[in-house]
């Protein structure tokens, strides 16, 4: 590396530390205005009458598609014991799952408001001993190591995944799971359109 372009990494690194600082600021405000209705997308209902329609129509068969593939591949994987991560966890579906499958789960996720939903959701599943979340922006803060790391429903809404990706990969020491969730391309059309209506970042 030349001593030019040294200083150019340099200029350019507290850039990249500030667009992903900023993109996960705006989706922790998109999210948190939501949270509730993001949730009952499983039901297919909303208290909100447009969030309602994109959890009747769209959410409610991708997140359990998603979440059956994710249970599917967690089974296969024998994770009893093992110590699993998820990035961006939500709600805390798939979380909960890897806990019902033996796991010791940690969830973390930006929006308080899914955090305390997350809670909910393992104590009702009998799993909080086996589970736990907290709010945390994984992209700019370091990342603890785990078996298997998950990442559901994530990597789209950053933009430097070449970035991040590389400390993701770092943290894992068996398996790591990204799952992409845009669909077909109208249901990302359709995406594009709701991110641009509701001022967030999708890539």
């Amino acid at each position: 590396m030349t001593p030019d372009s040294h200083a150019d990494s340099s200029h350019t690194q507290p850039v990249a530390d500030a667009v992903l600082r900023d993109e996960a600021e705006i989706a922790k405000r998109y999210f948190g205005s939501f949270a509730d209705d993001y949730h009952r997308a499983f039901e297919g209902t909303g208290r909100h009458p447009l969030h309602a329609l994109i959890n009747s129509i769209f959410r409610r068969k991708t997140f359990e598609r998603r979440t059956d593939v994710v249970r599917a591949w967690l089974a296969t994987f024998d994770i009893k014991g093992k110590q699993v991560l998820e990035l961006g966890c939500g709600s805390g579906e798939v979380s909960v799952v890897a806990a019902q499958l033996g796991a010791r789960v940690t969830g973390l996720d930006i929006v308080p408001e899914m955090i305390e939903i997350a809670r909910t959701g393992a104590r009702t599943a009998g799993v909080s001993e086996h589970a736990s979340f907290r709010v945390a922006n994984f992209a700019n803060e370091s990342i603890e190591s785990a078996d298997i790391v998950m990442m559901v429903g994530v990597i789209e809404y950053y933009r430097d995944i070449d970035r991040l990706l590389p400390r993701v990969c770092a943290a894992t020491r068996e398996r790591l799971i990204i799952v992409d969730t845009r669909g077909p391309w109208w249901r990302r059309q359709l995406r594009y359109a709701l991110a641009t209506f509701k001022h967030f970042h999708l890539y």
